[in-house]
């Protein structure tokens, strides 16, 4: 048996990957893959942090539980840690094997630049009902998504604060009427920012959607501020990073963010979309902005 991701593999089954794709293939008994085409870097490796996150699965699965014991929420967990140490890999990993024990948690997006389920420039919740895809991800049918404009949270904090928060006071009206929501608990990617208002920025989420979880990885400084500013009751575990995590240039991030937008306009794989302009009178817009930055007094004159 193999998985990627936490989404199992099917026996004598082709799939396919496009250009650019990073994908871990991993075994708990061993198995023979096929490798067809020319992939730039190809490797097998016995070096893996795979059986620490699978005890990080079974101890968030023994808080969700207790939780369905004693009538409570499940766990909330956050996922920090700085750009390209695998946060959106080992949220997929966590939701999916949540999934496959019957759970039903929610993924929170707050990563604007490489967002996982939708354009970039935004923040979103998903309840997930199923495993990832292993081609394609997550199903996104009726997600929560916030516009907040920009691929940097530093562009407008009080902005990305605010919106941080209408998500956390979304997901616990949904906790509040439905039982299983509450139980299956959220997964939360952040952005790779960790510093100064980043840093801030970490700290109101696990205040706006009272985290009990947070998971750091791959960052010993991170977690020991994170275990000095954070509630006692906040357990803040550090995770190694898996070896296979790829740095992606500032290039390559710019070409994932304009196939992530050109998907969502023109569709994916076998689904074709057709957009079309609609014009609308420049006399029929308005234009806001929340939080800008206030205007010297001297400039007033």
């Amino acid at each position: 048996m193999a998985e990627v991701f936490g989404s199992e593999l099917n026996r004598n089954k082709k799939y396919t990957f496009g250009p650019g794709a990073k994908i871990a293939v991993f075994t708990w008994q061993g198995c023979t893959v096929n490798l067809y085409g020319k992939p730039e870097v190809a490797y097998v490796s016995k070096d893996t942090p795979m059986l620490l996150y699978l005890n990080t699965h079974a101890a968030l699965e023994q808080m969700r539980k207790q939780a369905e014991k004693d009538n409570e929420r499940g766990p909330r967990v956050m996922v920090v840690g700085p750009t390209d140490v695998g946060k959106s890999t080992i949220c997929r990993l966590l939701l999916s094997y949540a999934v496959r024990v019957g759970r039903r948690p929610t993924f929170v997006e707050l990563d604007v630049g490489q967002s996982g389920v939708s354009v970039p420039g935004t923040v979103s919740a998903l309840c997930i009902e199923r495993p990832a895809d292993v081609e394609e991800g997550f199903s996104v049918q009726a997600p929560l998504v916030y516009h907040f404009g920009s691929t940097t949270p530093g562009t407008n904090i009080k902005l990305y604060n605010k919106l941080t928060s209408c998500l956390a006071e979304v997901f616990s009206q949904r906790c509040e009427v439905n039982r299983k929501a509450s139980v299956g608990g959220c997964i939360i990617n952040t952005c790779g920012w960790v510093k100064g208002s980043g840093y801030q920025a970490l700290v109101h989420c696990a205040s706006a959607f009272e985290v009990d979880v947070v998971l750091v990885l791959d960052h010993e400084r991170l977690y020991n501020e994170l275990k000095r500013d954070l509630p006692h009751f906040v357990r803040v575990v550090l995770l190694p990073k898996s070896g296979g995590v790829v740095e992606r240039s500032k290039e390559c991030r710019r070409e994932a963010r304009d196939d992530k937008i050109r998907e969502y306009f023109y569709g994916f794989r076998g689904i074709t979309f057709y957009p079309f302009s609609y014009e609308v009178r420049f006399s029929d817009v308005r234009i806001y902005k929340i939080g800008a930055p206030s205007i010297p007094t001297h400039a007033c004159h």
